[in-house]
């Protein structure tokens, strides 16, 4: 890990600390059983998320011509959620480690939250995640028998360290676009009108030029 204040390092494509963004989000990858839990101070308010549609970037629905050309809008989810130092199956390694991402998915994941949580609520239970499907971030996802993060020891620093990244939630589930930008977006923004104080006499105009 670099230092501050160390300058200017050389290095090739192995450095891990360059990542984009204030925050790396959590993603699913294939192969891997993530042992993870969802953050949350209050469990009536674990996730925040609104309707939105998707043309080279998630912007926010606005109830017009973005649901003519892109059809109905669909639900985007945030949570923050922390990932626990597992083996490849999710079984914990020790001494426990862990790091919170901020996670934001399709409402098809947070039906399937919201099934495994009917029978194991979701604020005393951690989950183990496997992808099928990197690209599209197909999961699936089944409850463990105890929380980890919400024992006496840790829960504490994990709200602290959760804080920021909520808001960051808040502001990136999608961009919230002014409908002249939307129209821009989607190739419908009126031509420019003709200017009527530009008018000309073209008959002046030709008779000059004969």
């Amino acid at each position: 890990m670099a230092e501050a204040g160390k300058g200017i390092e050389t290095f090739g494509f192995d450095n891990e600390e360059i990542r984009g963004g204030i925050y790396e989000k959590f993603k699913g990858k294939k192969g891997q059983i993530d042992r993870c839990a969802i953050v949350y101070t209050d469990p009536k308010a674990m996730f925040a998320g609104t309707k939105v549609h998707f043309k080279e970037r998630f912007f926010l629905c606005k109830k017009g011509k973005c649901c003519e050309v892109c059809g109905p809008a669909k639900w985007r989810v945030g949570s923050v959620i922390v990932k626990y130092g597992t083996d490849k199956q999710g079984n914990p390694k020790k001494p426990l480690a862990y790091e919170l991402y901020p996670w934001i998915f399709s409402e098809q994941t947070y039906i399937k939250l919201k099934g495994v949580n009917s029978e194991f609520p979701l604020a005393t239970h951690d989950i183990k995640i496997s992808c099928t499907n990197e690209e599209y971030q197909h999961l699936d996802i089944v409850p463990c028998s105890e929380s980890i993060w919400t024992h006496e020891s840790l829960r504490d620093q994990v709200l602290t360290s959760a804080k920021p990244i909520w808001e960051y939630i808040k502001k990136g589930i999608a961009s919230d676009l002014s409908v002249e930008e939307i129209n821009d977006l989607l190739g419908m923004s009126q031509a420019a009108s003709a200017d009527p104080t530009s008018k000309l006499d073209l008959d002046s105009v030709l008779d000059k030029m004969a």
